[in-house]
């Protein structure tokens, strides 16, 4: 263990997980997950209109605000640039560095709380062992932003280890970076750091009994804010002075909520990651140093954070989980460290074996995880089951290479608001929700009001009951035996293209 901890080998996770996320990428056509397409469009947005708030192809013609800060966008496009390839080849390439990185991330700091180098390539190893972390190969601005997360924790740290102001400041600086990538990583971030303030302040005050001590806190706690303000102002101002006086501006909250259950945390978060984080709890609340607690409290805050509905805020519970599972993965780490010397203080080579035995059961797993067809297939439940979303189909491809040969630049409105995503990334044409918000046939009156060309049904779209249509999760659902959608009677449609899952119709503006 000794001679082990003078290399840096909490860099090896990192380096098996680029590989095995670069062997997946190449196994796949097109990068995993639907929201990237949403992001290569938003990049496109960029390119064509320069750095701005409004989005003026999506929703058309009224356009939408542009939910998320530049930085990943910028990123995408300037890796296009200098790779001389499309973005959707570019975010292919993004995925295997940005996996890797995250677990960089989580290792070095793993590494630096403990002192132990082991105890990094443990925490590199178990992150990836609990499903969860399958979110981590999506070339995503939160993924991005999740490299920075830990380190600014890291900084925050070593404020109360070394005193330095320059280290808040330091954390700060990464809090305001992470501020220009990704909302929601911003608020876990901040919500964390002040649960970690409070948390360290009160235990300070009681083993010190020294009121100093508050003073000291708060002033690590202003540095940081003020920090991170100053970057994140550069974007997040502008931001919310155009939401507040006129188009553009940025959505600054979920409309609704997905629970999760507690119970189903082990299955997302993993078992050999679970176990061990409870060793490394009783471990950590035995010394009780600056780092174990620091762990702790990051730990109960980003719990509090996946119920947060429970306060009043709408929340993805699923997505908070790899908030959970980054600070989790360091403390089995500890308590699997932990175990091993206790076994070490009996049978060294038992010791050994068990190390080895449970460090290879969790790369085998994050390999499992990895290698699953699961990786690529990506859904929306609705009330009629579940639908694909991503990867496209054939089909959806075969539909927006049509559009692309088509002359006109007509606004197209779609039954199926994942196809919609896919094909305004693949086309760059302008798109609305006329059909899905409807919920039903829109009237030609209502087409021509609303700018709409094109109406793009999914046969797909199937379901049974006492219905026409009816409007699920983004879908447009219709009754087979009610209406045929490749054979829609009104004089003020023609049918212009067909596939096998899709029929567009011409909407006629001469009739």
């Amino acid at each position: 263990m000794e001679n082990s901890d003078s290399r840096a080998i909490y860099i090896v996770p990192s380096l098996i997980v680029f590989l095995a996320v670069l062997f997946v990428t190449l196994s796949y056509r097109w990068p995993f997950g639907w929201d990237i397409f949403y992001h290569i469009h938003i990049s496109k947005v960029y390119i064509t209109e320069g750095l701005t708030l409004f989005d003026p192809i999506y929703n058309a013609p009224a356009g939408n605000i542009i939910n998320y800060p530049p930085i990943f966008h910028f990123t995408l496009i300037l890796l296009s640039y200098i790779l001389r390839t499309g973005l959707f080849e570019t975010a292919r390439f993004m995925q295997p560095f940005l996996a890797g990185l995250v677990v960089l991330s989580v290792s070095f700091v793993a590494s630096k709380f403990y002192k132990k180098q082991m105890i990094g390539l443990a925490a590199g190893i178990l992150l990836f062992s609990g499903a969860i972390s399958a979110r981590l190969v999506q070339a995503l601005p939160e993924n991005m932003a999740l490299i920075f997360f830990p380190l600014s924790i890291y900084f925050y740290y070593k404020f109360f280890k070394e005193d330095k102001p320059i280290t808040a400041v330091i954390s700060g600086l990464l809090m305001g970076l992470i501020a220009l990538i990704h909302p929601a990583a911003t608020f876990c971030l901040g919500f964390t750091v002040t649960i970690i303030t409070l948390g360290i302040m009160g235990s300070e005050l009681y083993m010190e009994r020294n009121l100093s001590v508050i003073g000291r806190v708060l002033f690590s706690y202003i540095l940081f804010i003020i920090s991170a303000g100053l970057i994140a102002a550069l974007w997040w101002a502008p931001a919310i002075y155009f939401k507040n006086t006129g188009p553009g501006g940025v959505s600054t909250a979920l409309q609704t909520s997905r629970r999760l259950s507690i119970l189903k945390y082990p299955n997302a978060l993993g078992y050999p990651a679970i176990i061990l984080s409870a060793i490394g709890v009783i471990t950590a609340l035995k010394r009780f140093e600056l780092e174990d607690r620091i762990i702790l409290l990051w730990i109960l805050a980003v719990l509090l954070l996946s119920k947060a509905y429970y306060f009043g805020i709408n929340v993805i519970t699923y997505r908070v989980l790899i908030y959970i599972m980054i600070p989790l993965s360091i403390l089995a780490a500890s308590g699997l460290i932990s175990a091993f010397k206790s076994i070490q203080r009996k049978d060294k080579n038992l010791a050994w074996i068990f190390l080895a035995l449970i460090l290879i059961l969790a790369t085998f797993q994050g390999f499992s995880n990895l290698s699953s067809k699961n990786i690529a297939d990506y859904g929306a439940l609705t009330h009629h089951g579940r639908v694909v979303i991503a990867p496209p189909a054939e089909s959806e491809v075969e539909l927006a290479e049509w559009f692309n040969k088509q002359g006109d630049n007509g606004t197209i409105s779609f039954s199926n608001y994942f196809t919609a995503g896919f094909v305004m990334a693949y086309t760059n044409r302008p798109v609305n929700p006329l059909l899905y918000e409807k919920g039903g046939m829109p009237t030609a009156e209502e087409i021509s009001k609303n700018g709409t060309r094109y109406l793009v049904f999914d046969k797909r779209l199937k379901a049974t009951g006492n219905f026409t249509f009816k409007v699920s999760e983004g879908f447009i659902f219709y009754n087979p035996s009610l209406i045929n959608v490749s054979s829609l009677n009104h004089t003020y449609l023609e049918r212009v293209y067909e596939n096998r899952d899709f029929v567009v119709y011409l909407y006629m503006t001469e009739q």
